[in-house]
């Protein structure tokens, strides 16, 4: 089964993201503290073949994390798909293009959401 990680600090947002990619045949794995994420992603014999990453985060922030993955040899080249109410600034997208594969913006569909992730594993 395929592993998704979900990075978002609103434990709500992430049941229902858990939620949506069991029904989608994905297998969910939450953190709610993008710091914890950084330090057991890598420790996983199993990686997330993609991250579904929120913004706006404490103790991180979401463009926090994507910097600090960049030093992690196991976390560098999954697949990230931002996923936020904000938009993404056209600076940090310069700044952060080759962070991530994707911007969604909240609220996503579902089946859309499903869509650009089965997409993307296709790759």
């Amino acid at each position: 089964m395929v592993r998704i990680a979900i990075i978002d600090d609103d434990p709500s947002i992430v049941d229902v993201y858990s939620n949506m990619l069991t029904f989608f045949g994905y297998e969910p794995v939450a953190y709610t503290d993008p710091s914890e994420a950084l330090t057991k992603i890598p420790l996983e014999e199993h990686l997330p073949s993609l991250i579904l990453l929120d913004l706006m985060m404490t103790p991180l922030t979401g463009l926090q994390f994507l910097e600090k993955r960049r030093t992690i040899g196991r976390l560098k080249d999954i697949p990230v798909f931002i996923v936020s109410a904000w938009d993404v600034p056209d600076e940090d997208r310069r700044k952060y293009a080759g962070d991530f594969c994707e911007i969604v913006r909240k609220p996503v569909f579902p089946r859309d959401l499903a869509e650009m992730i089965r997409k993307t594993l296709e790759q």
